[in-house]
């Protein structure tokens, strides 16, 4: 059938992003996503000195040198797609990156770096900076819920989908017209790739935190291109060998444009408080609940039955993780963490926690059931519950549907902030604080992008 013939769902996603005025924006989306700027920017900074984002930092330094793009705590300046990689993959670097439950995917560590670079890029106001992040995780998440197969493929959704909103969010702050976005899209789909192949190996390696830097630098790519007058197909997103088919089987795409301008993608966005695999905060809270509410510890439990859908067992089972993201997606460790420790401290899933016999002991306490009800909550919804049995006798039991920061239980600017406060103490002094979540909340400003960078420099 003839490409014009057809109906084009990317066309008409493309077109809308690209006319995207702020004006047009409710104002509780364009302050919710204030909120999630200071929420990516604690994570990434927190992330900084580990390994892997030092490694993504100094490779962007050497190959992106000169540019006038800002990596964050660092004085020195990249060019855009080398900022984005090593912002993005630091924003992804300990799993706690805020969440899409319906595309599977984390939208703010690959879309704020995008936009952040191209604002600094173009010298874009603020207001262009926060429509062109609100474009980004319009593209990104409908995207990736119009591909839900894409995880049970062995894909990873924010590695697959993060393309289309790093490259929505560059267009718009660069003013690309709909039929170059289009291209992008077109263009984005051939690099659209992220397997789940680092679940299967515990052995420390580090290319899921590239998950974030690498489709947020390939989206600028794309939207660079486009601009440059390179063309990609039409319906990249919608056609027969297009995104949603090819990564979610699914025939019908009108997901990519169902309820535009009128639902938006930002009112769906969970932050994580747990530094673990999102799909186990449920169970977290659950047994945060239950241990509170009964005022027992650790020692009193004698085994831990976690209930949970079936996704949420595949590949995540290892009792002895030996890397710290093995036992962020580890069911056992997470839960013996619960139990002992704070599984709102980073540190908690760290190789020195590991190591600890405590941890060690009550993970071999530990099993999981697949629960088939908890299934069909999927993807809306990611529920999960434990029942512990006591050394006393007793059994306390709970199953929630979700966790605390969704949007049924959604966590405010107060607890944005308290998290924020938390995970850059020690790094960032009090304030520096206070003037870095100044910038944020100030952002609609026309100096919105340049105080905000010039604060980030500075910052540790």
């Amino acid at each position: 059938m003839n490409v014009a013939a057809r109906a084009n769902r990317t066309h008409e996603l493309a077109a809308f992003l690209s006319e995207l005025a702020f004006e047009r924006i409710p104002q509780h989306v364009t302050e919710r996503t204030q909120d999630l700027v200071l929420d990516h920017l604690g994570v990434a900074l927190h992330s900084s000195s580990l390994p892997w984002s030092r490694i993504v930092r100094d490779y962007a330094f050497k190959s992106g040198a000169g540019g006038p793009c800002t990596v964050y705590g660092c004085a020195n300046t990249v060019n855009a797609r080398e900022a984005a990689l090593a912002n993005g993959t630091a924003a992804h670097g300990i799993e706690l990156d805020d969440t899409h439950n319906e595309s599977f995917s984390h939208p703010g560590t690959v879309v704020i770096p995008a936009a952040l670079a191209t604002a600094e890029s173009v010298s874009a106001t603020g207001r262009e900076f926060v429509t062109g992040v609100v474009a980004g995780y319009e593209a990104q998440c409908r995207a990736g819920s119009a591909a839900t197969a894409a995880m049970s493929l062995g894909f990873h959704g924010t590695a697959v989908s993060g393309v289309f909103g790093a490259a929505a969010a560059a267009a718009r702050i660069m003013k690309l017209p709909p039929a170059q976005l289009e291209s992008a899209f077109g263009l984005a789909v051939s690099m659209a790739s992220g397997v789940m192949q680092f679940t299967q190996d515990p052995e420390g390696n580090m290319v899921k935190r590239l998950h974030g830097g690498l489709p947020s630098q390939n989206g600028i790519m794309a939207a660079d291109l486009a601009a440059a007058g390179l063309l990609g197909p039409r319906q990249g997103l919608d056609g027969r060998y297009g995104f949603a088919r090819m990564f979610g089987h699914a025939e019908d795409a009108s997901r990519l444009t169902r309820g535009l301008g009128v639902t938006w993608e930002m009112d769906y966005i969970s932050v994580k408080l747990y530094a673990c695999c999102r799909m186990f905060h449920a169970f977290v809270d659950a047994i945060r609940e239950c241990r509170d509410e009964a005022a027992i510890t650790a020692a009193d439990v004698e085994h831990a039955e976690i209930i949970v859908p079936q996704l949420t067992l595949e590949g995540r089972m290892e009792y002895r993780p030996r890397s710290i993201m093995a036992a962020q997606y580890s069911l056992p460790y997470t839960t013996a963490a619960t139990l002992l420790l704070d599984p709102q401290d980073p540190r908690s899933f760290s190789m020195e926690a590991m190591a600890c016999p405590e941890i060690t002991a009550l993970m071999d306490r530990v099993s999981a059931t697949r629960d088939p009800e908890l299934d069909h909550m999927l993807p809306a919804q990611y529920a999960g519950g434990v029942r512990l049995k006591l050394k006393d006798g007793r059994t306390l039991s709970r199953i929630l549907p979700d966790s605390i920061g969704t949007p049924e239980r959604p966590l405010d600017r107060t607890g944005i902030i308290r998290k924020f406060r938390a995970l850059t103490s020690g790094l960032v002094t009090a304030q520096r604080q206070e003037v870095l979540m100044d910038a944020v909340f100030t952002l609609q400003q026309d100096n919105g992008v340049s105080r905000l960078t010039k604060v980030l420099r500075d910052c540790i």
